[in-house]
C-alpha cells in the first residue's frame, strides 16, 4: 500500500510538476500536493495544511523568493522540510541556501533522490516533534523528579554520564549504533567513541556550557567499534540536585548519517566532474587563483594554463555511441593524470575539452614542448568495442602575463587558442595572443547581430538559377542567404554561417529560408505557371537534430508546396559522417519525390565506395573543377569522368561556378546536364525572379 505523504510544490511548469508527482507514485508514495506560483500564495497555503515537505524550484522566479520562503517559515515557527528542485550546473551556486535553512537538493533532470530524501525529511521530522516534546517533557519534569529512566525513549539512541563523564547507562539502540556491547560502554567516557570533528578547545566549550547546567546540542561525529564512522546530532541535557551541583548527564543522540554523507556528496557533485573524478571549472578556477596568488607573494611557480579539446570526439560519440564515448573521455583523463607530473593540476572543463595547469615550466617554449610530447603519449591506441580508437587533441596555451592576471581570463584566453588551434588544424598546438582575442570579440558581435538580424528583417534570400543545357530551360534554382548588416553592409555567408552553425541560429534561419522558397514556389508555378524546383543547403545540425524530413511533410501539408518542387543540397562530409543515419533519412526524401543534391563534389571525402550508397538525385561539381580545363587536359579527363560516373549510378550533374561561354560549351560537350553561375546570372532577390524569367523565354522565343 502506497505511503501517504502531503507536498507543497513552488513552481509554475506543470510538466516539471508531473514529473515529481509521477515519481513519487513510482516509488511507493500517495502524494497528496498543492501547487502555488507565488509568495503570496504560499504565505496562505503553507498554513493550511501539516505540510511534510516543500519543494521548490530554482527556476524563475522562485529563485530570487527562496529567502522570503525560508524567512517566512522562520517567523511562524514553522517546521517544514524544504526541497530544492535545481538544474545539475547550478548545484554550486544553491549550494549557499542549504546554511540557510534548505534541507537538500534534488536534479530536476533525474528525480533519482527524490522519494529517498522525501522519506528521510519526513522520518527526521517526526523525530524532532518526538524530541521537542521529550526535551519539554524533560524541562518540565526537572525540578519534581530525579529519575532519569524516565527521560529515556527507546525511538532514539540514549547514554548517561555521571558528574565527571563517566557512562553509567546506555540504551540497546546507542551501543548497537556504536558496535560495542553495552558492558564494553560502562566505566568508560564518550572519548572511547573518538569524536572526528570536535577539538580540544571545543569540547572544554561543550563542558563549560553543560557544568553550568546549561542544554547543549550539537552534530557529533563519532568511531564505531569497526572503525567505521557515524554521525549524530546530540542534545545534552544536565541535571541538577538540590546543591545546585550537576550530578548527571543524559544526551539524547539522533543518527544523521544519511543526511551528511549526502550533503558531503553534494558538495562533491558541486566541485567536481560526475564522469572521471576530476576537479571541474569552479574549483579548478579556485585552483589557478590560488597559484597566481602564490606566484605574486613568492615569485616562485610561473602559472601555464593549457587547454585541451579531443578532435572529432562527435564522431567518435555518433559512430560508438554515449556509452562508448565516456569510456574514452575516462581513459584521457587517465591519460592526462598519467602523463601529467604530481603538482599539475587537471580538470574537465566540460564535454570533450579538458584543461592543465602547470607551474613549472619556464617558458612559453617550454610550455609548448610539453603539448606536442603530450600529444605524442595520447597517440597510441585505445582498444574499445572491437576497434582501435586513435585520440589527438587541439591545444591552447595561456600563461600568466600576456595571458592574462586573473584566473578566469588565463583560462578563457587558452580556450580561445585552442579554437584557434582547432581552425588551423587537429593536432596543432596555440599560444595565446592578442589578435586572437580581437578575432573572437568580432565574431560575437557578428553572432550577437546575428541573433537580432532576422526579427529585425536583415536576412533575406537570394536565387540563383540553373540552366538546363539539353532543354534550354530554367526549372531550377538555389537558395542562399544573405544578411545585409546596418553598419557593415554586405557580411560574407563564410563569415556568418559558421557561427550560426555554432550558436543553434541556423535552425531558424534554415526555416526561414524554407518559408521564402515556399513564397517563391506558390508565387511562380502555382500562380505564374513557370516550373521551378528550389534547392536548400543543409547544415548538419539540421539535418541530424531538426529531422528536416517532418519540416518539408509539414510544409507540404500547411501550404500545398509540392514535394517534386523541393531540393535539400547536403555536403561530403555530411552524407559520409554516419552512413547508418544519414542513408534512411535521404531514402525517405527521395521516396516523398524531394530531390537530394550532393554539393561541391571534390572537396570533401571524395569516396566513390560511399557514393555508390548515397540515395542522390543530383551530383554538383565545385567550381574549382573548371580551373585551367581545356580540351585534352588532365583537368578535363577528370571532369568527363565525373560526369559519366555520376550518369552510370544515375545522377544529374550541375557544375557550379561557370563564368565564361568557353565553360559552358566544354560542359556541353562533355554531356554536363546543368550549369549554374554568374555567366547566366548572379543571385537575385525573390521579386526578381519572375521579370528575369520572362526576360529569358523573350529571348528565346525570339
Amino acid at each position: 500500500m502506497a505511503s501517504p505523504i502531503s507536498v507543497l510544490i513552488l513552481e509554475d511548469d506543470s510538466s516539471s510538476v508531473f514529473d515529481l508527482v509521477r515519481e513519487m507514485k513510482a516509488n511507493g508514495l500517495s502524494p497528496l500536493y498543492r501547487v502555488v506560483e507565488s509568495l503570496q500564495n504560499f504565505e496562505l497555503t503553507v498554513l493550511e495544511e501539516d505540510w511534510d515537505a516543500i519543494i521548490c524550484s530554482t527556476h524563475a522566479p522562485f529563485q530570487l523568493e527562496i529567502p522570503h520562503y525560508l524567512k517566512f517559515l522562520n517567523e511562524k515557527n514553522l517546521d517544514i522540510p524544504v526541497i530544492l528542485l535545481s538544474e545539475p550546473e547550478d548545484f554550486h551556486k544553491n549550494l549557499t541556501y542549504m546554511k540557510s535553512g534548505v534541507n537538500d537538493i534534488i536534479d530536476r533532470k533525474t528525480l533519482l533522490r527524490l522519494t529517498e530524501v522525501l522519506e528521510r525529511e519526513r522520518r527526521e521530522l517526526v523525530y524532532r516533534k518526538e524530541k521537542n516534546t521529550t526535551e519539554t517533557f524533560l524541562y518540565q519534569s526537572l525540578k519534581e523528579i530525579q529519575l532519569q529512566k524516565f527521560a529515556l525513549d527507546q525511538a532514539n539512541k540514549v547514554s548517561i554520564t555521571d558528574a565527571n563523564g563517566i557512562i553509567t547507562y546506555v540504551n540497546d539502540a546507542f551501543a548497537k549504533a556504536t558496535g560495542y556491547q553495552s558492558f564494553e560502554l560502562l566505566g568508560q567516557n564518550h572519548r572511547i567513541l573518538k569524536s572526528q570533528n570536535k577539538s580540544k578547545e571545543e569540547w572544554e566549550k561543550i563542558w563549560e556550557t553543560i557544568h553550568k547546567g546549561n542544554v547543549w546540542r550539537g552534530e557529533i561525529l563519532n568511531t564505531k567499534k569497526d572503525g567505521s564512522i557515524f554521525w549524530v546530532d546530540t542534545t545534552i541535557v544536565p541535571f541538577i540536585g538540590t546543591d545546585g551541583s550537576v550530578f548527571q548527564y543524559i544526551a539524547i543522540h539522533h543518527d544523521i548519517t544519511d543526511r551528511k554523507l549526502a550533503e558531503e556528496q553534494l558538495t562533491h557533485d558541486a566541485f567536481y566532474d560526475n564522469l572521471t573524478g576530476l576537479p571541474n571549472r569552479a574549483l579548478y578556477l579556485a585552483r589557478i587563483e590560488q597559484k597566481i596568488f602564490t606566484y605574486n607573494i613568492k615569485k616562485d611557480g610561473y602559472p601555464i594554463v593549457f587547454c585541451i579539446n579531443i578532435d572529432n570526439f562527435k564522431r567518435i560519440n555518433h559512430s560508438l555511441g554515449n556509452e562508448a564515448g565516456d569510456k574514452i573521455l575516462i581513459i584521457f583523463a587517465e591519460k592526462l593524470k598519467q602523463f601529467s607530473d604530481k603538482d599539475a593540476i587537471i580538470t574537465r572543463l566540460g564535454a570533450d575539452n579538458f584543461s592543465i595547469l602547470m607551474n613549472h615550466l619556464l617558458s612559453i617554449e617550454e610550455a609548448v614542448d610539453y603539448a606536442y610530447r603530450l600529444f605524442e603519449y595520447l597517440g597510441d591506441p585505445i582498444p574499445l568495442a572491437g576497434y582501435e580508437i586513435y585520440l589527438t587533441a587541439s591545444c591552447g596555451i595561456s600563461a600568466f602575463g600576456l595571458g592574462g592576471k586573473e584566473a578566469d581570463v588565463l583560462l578563457r584566453n587558452a580556450e580561445i587558442a585552442m579554437f584557434h588551434a582547432k581552425s588551423q588544424k587537429v593536432g596543432t598546438v596555440a599560444v595565446f595572443n592578442q589578435a586572437m582575442q580581437e578575432k573572437i570579440h568580432f565574431q560575437l558581435e557578428i553572432q550577437n547581430d546575428l541573433k537580432k538580424a532576422l526579427n529585425q528583417n536583415e536576412i533575406s534570400v537570394f536565387f540563383q538559377p540553373i540552366l538546363d543545357l539539353k532543354s534550354n530551360q530554367i526549372g531550377h534554382w538555389e537558395a542562399l542567404v544573405r544578411w545585409r548588416h546596418p553598419q557593415r553592409g554586405m557580411v560574407s555567408p563564410a563569415e556568418f554561417i559558421p557561427l550560426a552553425e555554432d550558436s543553434g541560429l541556423i535552425v531558424p534561419i534554415t526555416r526561414f529560408v524554407l518559408e521564402q522558397t515556399a513564397d517563391v514556389i506558390e508565387e511562380v508555378q502555382i500562380k505564374k505557371g513557370y516550373p521551378i524546383s528550389i534547392a536548400v543547403n543543409l547544415s548538419p545540425q539540421v539535418f541530424y537534430d531538426q529531422n528536416i524530413f517532418h519540416w518539408i511533410v509539414d510544409l507540404h501539408k500547411r501550404r500545398n508546396i509540392p514535394y517534386a518542387s523541393l531540393q535539400v543540397e547536403i555536403t561530403e562530409s555530411l552524407a559520409m559522417k554516419n552512413l547508418s543515419e544519414t542513408v534512411p533519412i535521404l531514402s525517405n526524401l527521395i521516396d516523398i519525390g524531394v530531390k537530394v543534391a550532393l554539393d561541391d563534389f571534390g572537396t570533401g571525402f571524395s569516396s566513390l565506395s560511399y557514393l555508390e550508397k548515397l540515395p542522390l538525385s543530383i551530383l554538383k561539381i565545385d567550381k574549382s573543377f573548371l580551373n585551367n580545363v581545356h580540351v585534352g587536359s588532365k583537368e578535363s579527363f577528370l571532369l568527363v569522368s565525373i560526369i559519366n560516373m555520376a550518369h552510370d549510378l544515375g545522377y544529374s550533374v550541375v557544375a557550379e561556378g561557370v563564368e565564361e561561354l568557353e565553360q559552358l560549351e566544354l560542359l556541353q560537350s562533355y554531356q554536363c546536364d546543368e550549369i549554374q553561375g554568374y555567366w547566366l546570372s548572379k543571385p537575385i532577390p525573390f521579386p526578381d525572379i519572375i521579370p528575369f524569367l520572362d526576360q529569358f523565354y523573350q529571348k528565346e522565343t525570339s
